[in-house]
């Protein structure tokens, strides 16, 4: 059936039974906005791809038939959301950037600080996926997955040996990336990437507040750290997949004993100036 038109009368009618204003807030969205979001939509896609240059901006004006204010205020909101970088101007186009972690990261972080979260909390989170991920590995997903841990082992070693306890910090979230990337689900991945590097930062404010991390006792947590690491891949170099989950189960449990017992895991997640994730004490930069 076709649809019935509505008259003005009863528009004018509509009026006696909605409360006087009730549709003063309904606004279309601003043009700027509409732009931003179709140019959203094709870098998400992938159309856009990143490193690709958008196209001028007189070729842009012409496409979305808008003035150029509006068009480089719909690319200031890309930019705001580090999809784009606008760079010198936007004359010549701006560069393509994608999707980043560190977005996503901080607008998880402002979460996790809004709701009190601590480190022990972060940590429980990753306690609920890497074990299973260890479990997982077989075939050439464990080869490749050895490859890049022992690695990272290899430069957190030379870093002890060096006393350079924040390369060594970075180690571990290089580690527990490639663990993540290894067991081959991309939501999981992402997910416990933000983890850790939420969980890092705050890390590296301790080791900031502890001289450096030139405490004896940092240093002999993370010599106990290489070692965990170290004992994990030997047992996945032996193909034992169980044993080595239930070891890493264990390994992570005891970390979580050190969170506790140092009030460690006590801290809570904090947002510093630039924004990234910091535990409880900021230090100057």
């Amino acid at each position: 059936m076709p649809k019935k038109k509505v008259t003005n009368d009863e528009i004018v009618s509509a009026g006696s039974v909605f409360p006087a204003g009730m549709g003063e807030d309904l606004r279309l969205p601003k043009l700027s906005h509409l732009v931003a979001g179709r140019l959203r939509e094709q870098i998400i896609s992938g159309a856009l791809p990143a490193g690709n240059a958008l196209l001028p901006e007189n070729r842009l004006l012409e496409i979305f038939n808008v003035s150029r204010p509006t068009l480089r205020e719909a690319l200031r909101i890309l930019e705001a959301e580090a999809l784009i970088s606008i760079g010198r101007g936007v004359r010549t186009g701006a560069m393509v950037l994608g999707p980043n972690m560190q977005k996503a990261t901080e607008y998880a972080t402002s979460m996790l600080v809004h709701d009190g979260v601590t480190m022990r909390d972060l940590h429980e989170a990753r306690m609920f996926f890497e074990p299973a991920i260890v479990r997982s590995l077989s075939g050439e997903q464990l080869t490749s997955a050895l490859s890049e841990l022992r690695a990272c082992i290899d430069d957190m070693q030379k870093a002890m040996s060096e006393k350079r306890y924040m390369d060594v910090l970075a180690g571990t979230n290089r580690f527990h990336a490639s663990l993540a990337r290894a067991g081959g689900n991309k939501t999981i991945s992402i997910l416990i990437g933000m983890i850790q590097a939420i969980s890092d930062d705050a890390y590296a404010v301790n080791l900031s507040i502890n001289g450096n991390g030139k405490s004896a006792a940092l240093d002999k947590n993370m010599a106990k750290t290489v070692a965990g690491y170290t004992a994990l891949c030997e047992l996945l170099e032996k193909r034992k997949a169980d044993e080595a989950a239930a070891f890493w189960a264990r390994y992570m449990e005891r970390s979580l004993d050190f969170l506790v017992r140092s009030k460690i895991g006590e801290r809570k997640l904090v947002l510093p100036q630039g924004g990234m994730a910091l535990g409880t004490d900021r230090i100057a930069r």
